[in-house]
């Protein structure tokens, strides 16, 4: 696997088609906090069960 695991801030707002990072930042964090309090990374699996989409649609297209 040539890419991480986790969702990047850039990852979100490429999935979300939007070019504004602070509130994509904000976003992620909110996501973060709802799993687990304190939390500073967020995997693309917790962001897939979160938002109840499929794994392997976001897989490939964050990183097809």
């Amino acid at each position: 696997m040539d890419a991480g695991i986790f969702l990047t801030i850039k990852d979100l707002m490429k999935l979300l088609g939007s070019n504004n990072y602070s509130s994509c930042a904000n976003q992620h964090k909110v996501i973060r906090d709802c799993i687990a309090t304190g939390k500073k990374k967020l995997t693309i699996k917790e962001y897939c069960d979160y938002e109840k989409i499929e794994f392997d649609v976001v897989w490939k297209f964050i990183r097809g």
